[in-house]
């Protein structure tokens, strides 16, 4: 097996041939969607589809690992994250959320921004999902009302003023895009659409097509605001195609769902996994797109964490079964959620039994893992230099 140094000087000689353009011409990268993108954000595009379909390696992301650990004291050092206390690095991959940046108290915001900023100049990826508070039951969860607002945007009806709020929201988005970050990201809206827990879920009304309509305005009103934005549609557990928006309107294929491996857990098994994923990997391929896990983990409950019952679970019950196979290792990242003292635990942290650090120590000297300073000798921002 290579070792972790080879790696990395494998990917030190692999940016130094992106810098020059040789790679630029190994595989046709996909077009944005946004058509008038950043080279940046066209550079971050062509380089996730060469780590999902040509470089054989996975990115490990994390949901706020800069902005909470399982302390949650405070708001976090940069310097510092629960990945970080056990391997050294931080994840590759920083998920945020525009819901974090929008509505939370200014100090919660600032750290969260603080963090995001700090991962994109360390040369992390760094994605965004939303979870959108409803406008009458203000909360993502499913609520009647909010369960028509899509409808009413979709049919141009703003008679109890939804249309109106609809778009203020995108403005919010806009501007924290624009203003307070002010590089490429993935942005992942109005995920799991296919599960019955979100307002924009499978109980909104108008069903599927009234999703896929309201997900393309957002899209048409967010790359008229600003060009540097990779959208991402994540359904869970399955493909759910019938939500799908349309080839215009996705530059990443990805899949939510918890739990494989895990003891009891009979709705997303091991083998659905993997089936899900090659699926994924199929349709991206089909379609010109990249393809990603975009959130997964042993999803812990109470004190029972997997960190106990299977303490390689990111190895035996995630990254060994993908890379059996040909299709579903062909995803770009794998994201998983937030340590928190009321949440999770989804990665070990300093405090864990040995045998669960030992175990994501391993994980992470994988060759086929990426972390941090693996991807930022990649130059993920970066255009390749002109023939």
């Amino acid at each position: 097996m290579v070792n972790r140094l080879s790696l990395r000087r494998g990917l030190g000689l692999l940016s130094a041939l992106w810098a020059v353009g040789a790679l630029a011409s190994a595989w046709a990268a996909p077009e944005p969607v946004d058509r008038d993108a950043t080279p940046e954000t066209r550079a971050l595009l062509a380089k996730l589809h060469w780590i999902g379909w040509e470089s054989g390696q996975v990115m490990f992301g994390q949901e706020f690992p800069l902005s909470y650990d399982r302390r949650e004291v405070g708001y976090l050092d940069v310097e510092q994250s629960d990945i970080k206390d056990v391997v050294g690095d931080h994840p590759a991959v920083h998920g945020s959320d525009f819901h974090f940046l929008i509505d939370k108290d200014r100090h919660e915001r600032f750290a969260h921004l603080r963090a995001a900023r700090r991962a994109y100049a360390d040369g992390a990826m760094v994605t965004l999902d939303y979870h959108w508070l409803g406008r009458y039951g203000a909360s993502h969860n499913w609520d009647e009302r909010d369960a028509q607002i899509l409808h009413h945007v979709v049919t141009g009806d703003d008679s109890t003023g939804d249309v109106t709020w609809f778009y203020e929201q995108l403005d919010e988005v806009v501007r924290v895009i624009n203003e307070e970050l002010g590089f490429p990201i993935v942005f992942r809206p109005l995920h799991e659409m296919n599960g019955n827990w979100f307002w924009w879920g499978s109980r909104l009304e108008g069903g599927p097509t009234t999703y896929a309509q309201a997900y393309r305005i957002l899209v048409d009103y967010i790359r008229a605001r600003t060009d540097l934005v990779l959208f991402a549609w994540s359904p869970d557990k399955s493909l759910a195609t019938e939500y799908y928006p349309g080839d215009d309107y996705v530059d990443v294929i990805g899949i939510d769902g918890y739990g494989p491996g895990r003891e009891g857990n009979d709705h997303f098994t091991v083998e659905a996994m993997v089936a899900v994923l090659e699926a994924a990997t199929d349709f991206a391929a089909e379609h010109g797109k990249v393809a990603a896990f975009t959130e997964t983990g042993y999803h812990t409950h109470g004190e029972i964490a997997y960190h106990t019952e299977q303490p390689d679970w990111w190895t035996r019950s995630v990254l060994e079964p993908i890379y059996a196979s040909e299709k579903a290792r062909r995803i770009a990242w794998i994201l998983t959620w937030i340590n928190a003292h009321w949440s999770g635990p989804y990665t070990p942290h300093a405090e864990s039994p040995a045998a669960s650090q030992d175990a994501f120590r391993a994980f992470h000297a994988d060759p086929r893992t990426l972390f941090q300073r693996d991807v930022a000798k990649l130059k993920l921002y970066e255009p390749p230099a002109e023939q």
